[in-house]
């Protein structure tokens, strides 16, 4: 417990709050500043964030909200425990999470708050202890999920590929067939089987399709949980409530879509389910996760201020942009992403049934296609100073190399609250295809 002003370090700066309680994905380059995925902890005022897909820098108003639960958190403590004031502010971030999906108090999901994702991945490995996991190829999802399902009663995870290694979609028909073959045959001898359901994934792919899991539950109803990936978080509101009523769990980050520091994960599942998961996940003090959902709700709480319809347009301006851009240029193929299609969960199609990310590979001037690792390049350079052109942070490659550019929650609240005038994605283009010549 903090007593006296002097002990105020017992609670360290925003900046390095920011930085802590995650694992080295968080850790500054000595040279540059800023971590792998190019974020600083503090605000970047001349980096243009286009790669939600991936990863966004802070924004002033998200830092501010960061830095003012620290104060709040250090006077609390001048008078309760340290763990009492984490766990105190924990609850308001799931209430505020909860209420911005439209959850009623009375029937509301269990919410369990994690450093990333991929932690997200583990905690439900340990509660569900499935002896099969099926789930989408690791191009398509984080890179530490398929380590984070190792549960105690499984080995490595089955893996479905959604893509041909050229970038080219499969055939959906096959995909949700090969889901349901892997299904089939573990259920069928009695084990218990988790389903990963992925929407979105890197590259904006929905699978399998949600029908086919809705089948697969109807049929294996004591044998198969489902998890969906949500992680990019590029979900309506309606349509997070119409997964719950399936009786599916919800894994969620706020550093995809919300714009959020990186490390900010919340598991959605049935109270059912989450038997002692609360004190296993909050038994010791994380305030670096607590000050990143805090900037991530902040995004949250800016984006579910702009109306419905505003944040259709938004979606679908910018999907004309980026499609228009990308076609202007020889050097740019996008790769196909298959129409998202929720239409099995009964919801209005909104704002979230429009395309936010877009995959798109690069060739040289020479005409060959870029590999991933050269693709990487490109994508370090342009968040790198250069005369004449700001700096820009896309979404990492992805399968077959693509770069992404991403419409983010904050884009358009910038958008609606006339920050921002309008999407400029013309410049970033022209800076590749320059960094290509």
């Amino acid at each position: 417990m903090i007593k006296h002003a002097a002990d105020l370090h017992q609670l360290p700066p925003t900046n390095d709050l920011l930085l802590a309680g995650g694992d080295d994905r968080l850790t500054l380059d000595a040279g540059s500043g800023r971590s792998r995925y190019g974020c600083r902890p503090t605000p970047d005022h001349d980096l243009v964030s286009l790669g939600s897909s991936t990863a966004s820098h802070i924004s002033p108003y998200a830092y501010q909200a960061a830095d003012a639960l620290r104060q709040r958190c250090v006077q609390a403590m001048r008078r309760e425990p340290e763990l009492v004031v984490y766990r105190q502010a924990l609850t308001t971030v799931r209430q505020r999470l909860l209420a911005y999906c439209g959850c009623a108090p009375a029937d509301s999901p269990m919410t369990l708050l994690a450093p990333s994702g991929t932690d997200l991945f583990m905690v439900v490995a340990n509660l569900r202890q499935p002896q099969c996991t099926v789930l989408i190829d690791g191009a398509e999802t984080g890179s530490g999920v398929p380590l984070a399902l190792l549960g105690p009663r499984q080995g490595a995870p089955h893996m479905v590929a959604v893509r041909e290694t050229d970038g080219s979609l499969r055939d959906a028909g096959e995909v949700d067939a090969e889901y349901a073959a892997i299904v089939e045959e573990a259920a069928s001898q009695g084990q218990r089987v988790l389903l990963v359901l992925t929407d979105v994934s890197k590259t904006g792919m929905i699978a399998p399709s949600i029908a086919s899991v809705q089948a697969l539950r109807a049929r294996w109803p004591d044998h198969l949980d489902v998890l969906v990936d949500a992680c990019q978080f590029r979900l309506d509101p309606m349509t997070v409530r119409a997964y719950l009523a399936q009786g599916f769990m919800l894994a969620l980050t706020g550093s995809k879509f919300l714009s959020g520091p990186t490390f900010s994960g919340a598991l959605l599942l049935p109270r059912a389910m989450a038997a002692n998961a609360v004190h296993a996940v909050t038994s010791h003090s994380n305030f670096g996760m607590l000050l990143r959902w805090e900037a991530a709700l902040t995004e949250m709480e800016r984006f579910a201020a702009v109306p419905q319809t505003a944040r259709l347009r938004w979606a679908r301006h910018f999907e004309d942009a980026v499609t228009h851009g990308v076609a202007q240029n020889a050097a740019f193929t996008p790769l196909p992403v298959a129409a998202i299609d929720r239409s099995a969960l009964g919801v209005p199609a909104g704002w979230d049934g429009v395309q936010t990310i877009f995959p798109f590979t690069l060739r040289g001037a020479d005409g060959h296609l870029l590999d991933a690792a050269e693709a990487r390049r490109v994508y370090l350079q342009l968040q790198l100073p250069a005369i004449g052109t700001r700096r820009y942070q896309l979404g990492q490659p992805a399968a077959a190399g693509a770069l992404r550019l991403c419409l983010s929650a904050r884009m358009i609240a910038d958008l609606h609250e006339g920050v921002a005038p309008d999407i400029d994605v013309a410049a970033p283009l022209a800076r590749i295809a320059q960094l290509l010549a």
